[in-house]
């Protein structure tokens, strides 16, 4: 079967490829694309940030339909609704059997065709995970929410803890949704040098978040650096008070100013955490049931939806969107 794949080409560079996709394997379904989210992780490789071999597929956190069933497969069924996890968990590691299946020592393996700023593609049946109703865009939420709520879990606030969120992206924009739909009763503040994604999110989330100025002062017990990049890591190690917890999920991939990461730490008694992926896979079901149950019209505006068309130039120009989250319309891809 022909397929249609946007392919970066080289560092700012997107183009239409065709490619054939191989035989169904017995334990994997054929995916048909509906929407995907613009990651961080996917900048860095349009960015050349990466040691990214080229041409290289984009694209993981998505939402689409099944369009067919391996033969071993009993748990999906054509039609399906079904939503992404980054990761491949064969179940019988030490890491999966020390319940880190997150860190799986097969989980790059790559069981798919192709990522999902596609047509289609066939998906090994470990990444999916089905959802009720329609394959509406904001489950392509899902997979970014299930990483932040690991990270939540990591830093594990208390009501008497106070909070900061370092970056308004897509990210930060689940972090403070995570907070707002399943901590209710935590207090925190958001930070974000883009004026306008601070508004936007400040706007939904108040009064139990707050939009704050800098210079930020030094005194949060908790501290989420979903920035992305070297100064968001330094203002969240600057934020914290001695004896707190900065948790980052920035790569900072291509970058090589944080030499000042140990000494900012160093004689604090801080506890640092690097938050990698979405830990449980219990992370991807809370996150579809928070979205199901919770996410409402003002979330919905928090995020820009744009045509496969304008697939390059939505990369090109993520950094500065007013908006916190870009999902690409991929219904249309020929």
């Amino acid at each position: 079967m022909r397929n249609s794949v946007y392919m970066l080409r080289s560092p700012g560079e997107i183009r239409l490829s065709r490619i054939s996709l191989p035989p169904l394997a017995s334990n994997a379904a054929r995916v048909r694309f509906l929407y995907c989210g613009i990651c961080g992780t996917d900048v860095s490789h349009f960015k050349g940030l990466r040691n990214t071999r080229l041409p290289y597929s984009l694209g993981h956190e998505f939402v689409g339909e099944v369009e067919a069933v391996g033969s071993s497969l009993v748990n999906v069924a054509i039609g399906d609704p079904v939503v992404s996890d980054l990761n491949y968990r064969c179940g019988m590691c030490h890491q999966c059997m020390a319940n880190r299946s997150h860190l799986c020592v097969q989980g790059r393996r790559g069981a798919f065709s192709n990522r999902a700023f596609a047509k289609r593609a066939n998906v090994n049946i470990s990444y999916l995970y089905t959802i009720k109703g329609a394959a509406d865009w904001r489950f392509a939420i899902t997979e970014p929410l299930s990483c932040t709520l690991h990270s939540l879990e990591w830093a594990s606030p208390q009501r008497c803890d106070t909070v900061l969120i370092i970056g308004c992206g897509g990210l930060g924009m689940c972090m403070a949704f995570a907070l707002w739909s399943s901590r209710k009763h935590l207090k925190f503040d958001i930070y974000d040098r883009n004026v306008q994604r601070i508004r936007r999110l400040h706007d939904v989330v108040k009064p139990q978040g707050t939009a704050i100025p800098y210079p930020i002062p030094s005194s949060y017990n908790v501290v989420f650096d979903l920035s992305g990049t070297p100064s968001g890591l330094r203002l969240a190690c600057e934020s914290v008070i001695e004896g707190g917890r900065v948790c980052s999920m920035s790569h900072l991939d291509g970058y090589d100013d944080v030499s000042f990461l140990l000494g900012s730490l160093t004689r604090r008694d801080i506890t640092f955490t690097v938050s990698y992926l979405n830990g449980d896979p219990g992370n991807l079901l809370t996150a579809i049931q928070l979205i199901t149950e919770e996410w409402s019209e003002a979330w919905c505006d928090l995020c820009e939806i744009l045509p496969c068309t304008e697939l390059e130039a939505a990369f090109r120009n993520r950094e500065h969107s007013s908006y916190n989250k870009t999902i690409i319309d991929l219904s249309i891809v020929r």
